[in-house]
């Protein structure tokens, strides 16, 4: 029925060592020279017969009674190939069983069918981004239900912009990783008039937090221990004091800057810079800097000054990355480095990736001109490449526009008041360079350790994982309180990922519950003391990705949601 790739050394390394602090010595490498293949299979299944184009057919709903289990998102292998190879662009071919009264279908009953992103029709549907029934609707789908959003947008206490990012998509995941009380937002939506006839099954799944029980014991910790006041918003309170300290960091630099204008002042800025790329704008934009929207979205924009622009990142990163973090095919910070750098081995290897560990360096400035091409390509093409950008309002695509003219003009500005034109270019190439270097490295490390890349756990399609674990095995954790003030929360990046709208000054009294929770149940939890320790592991990890083969998606999960997905083959 399918080829899984297991690697053993990789899990006995992985199992024999301890998962915390500077002790991560076993690192996994996911090499094919080092992988054994086994194949697993069920008494009724035989290979699948090569499968002809004209055989693609509509689906049928596979998750009806007839059925005792449910097919949905299972990868077709054969036993004559080697495993699909995803990339942000690839089709993934599931499986569609064929009606039959209570029995399984036989293999050859089954037909190939092609799910795209997220965020486009699946192939022989309705399409109801494009159908002009639906085009104009502010439509999600929650929990296989379609509902009209336009009545909530005035009564929605995060905002319009945060609201947008629901439409035109499956938003399970958004709606229940961002409420620390599921019972208000299910509340919310049986009073939402429902679509009756939307073609739901059109829209690709989304992952369902809700259905893991880790992720709901911890939230639950959270909320009676940290929280206990229903209804206050106190896990979006506290940050003030930071930002008021970033943000008055930023303007004493940019006064240093203006006065003083030159490479040294451009590096202060560019430290400044990246403080707020890692705080205030990087909170504000998931809506957890402040109970209160315009405070969020003020924050938020933070990011335009910068450089970069907060309604791309809200796609890219809440929508992408966030629900579907280090997934090979749909979260955008896996492959947009490609084809220059490679760190994850399911991608395609390319000859100079072996010096990447080397390059790296003279790459990573140049962060900050990426994200400018990048956001001039969405606004176009209103795509970020993770995730399309249905929501986004005619005044959050302005926002683009001038928020790229308020960043020039401020790196610009010195020439107004007589600053030379040489010493304006060199502050703002050791700006670009200095916040460029600062971002991408902190960035990096969190998802690009080797213990966050274990195939067993990272493969397969995201949808059909135990969500709440998927956080724990694919994020590492460094270091405490003091790199949670200089990064935001970005330094407990499980923390973050449990719970993207609670202000990051509570993540590391969250850590504690989340590493006995983990615990409990035996999910390895990595976690280093410092920064250095896990750069060191990163460099490392970036070396052997490098070199290592190209492997392909593990069929079966280690971590399964069994709700969605109770096969449980071996």
């Amino acid at each position: 029925m399918a080829a899984t790739i297991v690697s053993s050394a990789a899990v006995a390394r992985l199992n024999a060592t301890k998962r915390t602090g500077a002790s991560v010595s076993g690192r996994v490498v996911a090499r094919c020279e080092s992988l054994q293949i086994r194949r697993a299979s069920l008494e009724s299944c035989r290979p699948l017969p090569p499968l002809e184009p004209a055989s693609i057919a509509p689906p049928t709903d596979v998750s009806s009674p007839s059925f005792p289990f449910d097919l949905r998102g299972m990868t077709l292998r054969t036993a004559h190939a080697a495993p699909a190879r995803l990339s942000r662009r690839a089709l993934v071919t599931r499986a569609v069983a064929t009606p039959a009264p209570v029995t399984v279908p036989e293999p050859e009953q089954r037909e190939a069918i092609t799910a795209p992103r997220p965020d486009v029709a699946m192939p022989n549907m309705q399409d109801p981004w494009n159908d002009p029934k639906w085009k104009d609707t502010k439509w999600t789908v929650y929990r296989d239900v379609a509902y009209d959003l336009q009545p909530f947008y005035d009564k929605h206490p995060g905002g319009e912009w945060l609201l947008n990012l629901a439409i035109g998509r499956d938003c399970t995941a958004l709606i229940e990783s961002y409420h620390l009380r599921p019972e208000v937002s299910t509340a919310r939506f049986s009073k939402l008039p429902v679509l009756e006839d939307f073609p739901v099954t059109a829209v690709p799944t989304s992952p369902r937090p809700n259905d893991s029980p880790l992720y709901n014991s911890i939230r639950t910790r959270v909320r009676k221990e940290l929280f206990p006041r229903e209804g206050k918003a106190e896990h979006r309170m506290g940050g003030d004091a930071a930002a008021a300290t970033i943000m008055g960091t930023a303007v004493a630099c940019y006064a240093l800057y203006a006065n003083f204008t030159g490479p040294l002042a451009g590096a202060m800025l560019g430290l400044a810079g990246a403080w707020i790329g890692l705080t205030i704008q990087h909170c504000g934009n998931h809506g957890a800097m402040s109970p209160k929207t315009w405070v969020n979205n003020a924050l938020g924009m933070t990011d335009d000054l910068i450089g970069g622009s907060s309604l791309m990142w809200r796609y890219h990163h809440q929508v992408s990355h966030h629900i579907h973090c280090n997934d090979n095919a749909l979260d955008q910070d896996v492959y947009t480095a490609m084809p220059l750098l490679r760190f994850d081995a399911r991608q395609p290897k390319k000859w100079f990736h072996r010096f990447q560990h080397y390059y790296l360096f003279a790459a990573f400035p140049l962060m900050q001109l990426a994200f400018q091409v990048g956001d001039l390509k969405g606004l176009f093409t209103r795509d970020c490449e993770g995730a399309k950008l249905h929501g986004a309002t005619a005044l959050e695509l302005a926002t683009v526009v001038v928020g790229k003219i308020a960043h020039f003009g401020l790196l610009l500005g010195p020439l107004a008041w007589g600053a030379s034109g040489a010493a304006v270019a060199a502050g703002v190439a050791s700006f670009v360079a200095v916040q460029g270097m600062v971002l991408a490295c902190t960035f990096a490390v969190s998802h690009n350790v080797a213990e966050t890349k274990v195939p067993e756990d990272t493969g397969g399609e995201a949808w059909e994982r135990d969500w709440g674990i998927q956080q724990l095995v694919t994020s590492a954790d460094w270091g405490d309180k003091i790199g949670n003030f200089f990064t935001g929360g970005l330094n407990l990046q499980v923390e973050h990922h449990l719970f993207p709208a609670i202000c990051f000054v509570h993540y590391p009294a969250i850590r504690k519950i989340v590493a006995e929770e983990a615990e409990k149940i035996g999910v390895p939890y990595a976690s280093y003391r410092t920064l250095p320790g896990i750069f060191v592991e990163f460099l490392k990890f970036v070396k052997d990705m490098g070199t290592a083969d190209q492997i392909g998606d593990v069929v079966e999960a280690k971590h399964k949601n069994k709700s969605m997905c109770p096969l449980g083959f071996a």
